[in-house]
């Protein structure tokens, strides 16, 4: 009997596949009529037109492909959202608060065998500067990763929307705690646990993106999305396919954007970037976990910084991190990408290591020295101020360091030799 998972009642169940009742064909996946679905996605393109062919195109190529629910972008009209409220200002980009009164096409109907929106649902609006003059580029980019836009690890997308302005807004679920630094600076210090259990599912996603045999190129706290429920704790990765502005052509795609504590220093030394440099951006949130702190947040971001992590330098790391912990971080930072371990490497030991802390009944060296960090961390954490264990644990950031997305120029590095001065 095949079978799979669909979302019912605000809940996700296992379903068997039945035939479609319309053509009698085979359904792909719960609910799913590959043929009849596509055919009445069809119906509606005429009546959901963002005025710029070539994102009207992505669309309709993402519905046309879709194989389960949800697994498609929309256009959905700026009038059909209510309550925006600004959030924040990323590098290139603006993020808003919304409810979206109609919500997502996912609710299934048993006796209709119709699937029908959820109705009202908070999303998050990211809009993207100067996209009234989106590139061709940008665009083609956003059609090469839509595959990866839909995965569990990954921040759900549903669509795109055009504001008054005429700029372009990506449309995604609205995560409650922020992103990664927001929630460290709410929570404070994390558990051991907690914090694999979390790099378990961001080495999934990252997992997902490379078996796509794509990059994410910009992994940073800020667009690790977190999403806290009673058993676990998650972190999504956002911003999959958005490295960048969206105005500039392929000319401009040597350019280095981002964060640059979180930059590999292949890329400084104008290497492409690669899985690997995702890893070495993977390192540094395991740094970022493990301290409570922002990367190198007491120095500039500047060339003398980009010179030190092109030299190897690494960030310091607390005294209660366990032995396995810190190994694989070090592994994952490592000067040479050649010696970084894969995303699958990552995905698979993290898991192993959240069965053996939580699940297996027979003590290991993973779960004595888990145990061992955990006790070393909470007297540790007993130890702050009160006013510390609940809110920010990081010192004051200098003045120079930045956390958002920018355009990092260092000509001096290209070509560098580790150990030059």
């Amino acid at each position: 009997m095949d079978e799979t998972i669909a979302y019912q009642g605000n809940k996700f169940t296992t379903r068997e596949l039945k035939n479609c009742p319309e053509c009698d064909k085979p359904r792909i996946s719960f609910g799913w009529c590959f043929e009849c679905e596509t055919n009445a996605l069809k119906e509606n393109f005429i009546h959901c037109s963002t005025e710029n062919e070539e994102i009207d195109q992505l669309i309709k190529f993402t519905q046309l492909k879709a194989t389960p629910i949800c697994d498609y972008l929309e256009y959905i009209p700026f009038e059909k959202f209510d309550m925006i409220k600004y959030i924040g200002s990323g590098g290139f980009g603006s993020v808003y608060s919304a409810i979206w009164m109609e919500g997502p096409r996912w609710i299934w109907d048993d006796e209709s065998q119709e699937w029908s929106r959820s109705g009202p649902m908070n999303v998050a609006l990211k809009r993207l500067d100067n996209s009234q003059n989106i590139s061709s580029s940008y665009i083609a980019k956003v059609k090469e990763y839509h595959k990866c836009i839909q995965s569990a690890s990954l921040a759900e997308t549903f669509g795109i929307t055009k504001d008054p302005t005429s700029n372009f807004m990506i449309i995604m679920k609205y995560y409650e705690n922020g992103n990664l630094y927001q929630y460290l600076d709410s929570n404070g210090l994390l558990s051991w646990r907690d914090m694999i259990d979390m790099l378990w599912g961001i080495a999934g996603g990252l997992e997902r993106i490379h078996v796509e045999r794509k990059v994410h190129g910009n992994i940073h706290g800020g667009n690790l999305l977190i999403e806290d429920e009673k058993i676990s704790t998650d972190a999504r990765i956002g911003d999959v396919g958005l490295h960048g502005p969206c105005y500039y052509e392929n000319e401009m795609s040597n350019q280095i954007y981002g964060v640059l504590p979180y930059i590999a220093p292949e890329i400084l030394r104008g290497e492409s970037y690669s899985t690997a440099s995702d890893i070495y951006s993977f390192g540094i949130i395991m740094n970022t976990l493990a301290t409570g702190k922002r990367p190198w947040c007491d120095r500039a971001h500047d060339l003398s910084l980009a010179k030190d992590i092109c030299d190897g330098k690494k960030l310091a790391i607390p005294d209660d991190t366990p032995i396995f912990y810190a190994e694989l971080m070090s592994k994952c930072c490592d000067n040479n990408p050649n010696n970084r371990p894969t995303a699958s490497y990552l995905n698979e030991k993290l898991g192993e290591w959240i069965t053996l802390i939580c699940d297996d009944p027979n003590p290991s060296d993973i779960s004595e020295e888990s145990s061992i960090a955990e006790e070393k961390r909470w007297k540790r954490i007993s130890q702050l101020p009160k006013k510390h264990i609940h809110s920010k644990v990081h010192p004051e950031i200098h003045p120079n360091a930045y956390y958002t997305s920018r355009p990092l120029y260092f000509p001096e590095l290209l070509n560098y030799n580790v150990g030059h001065n």
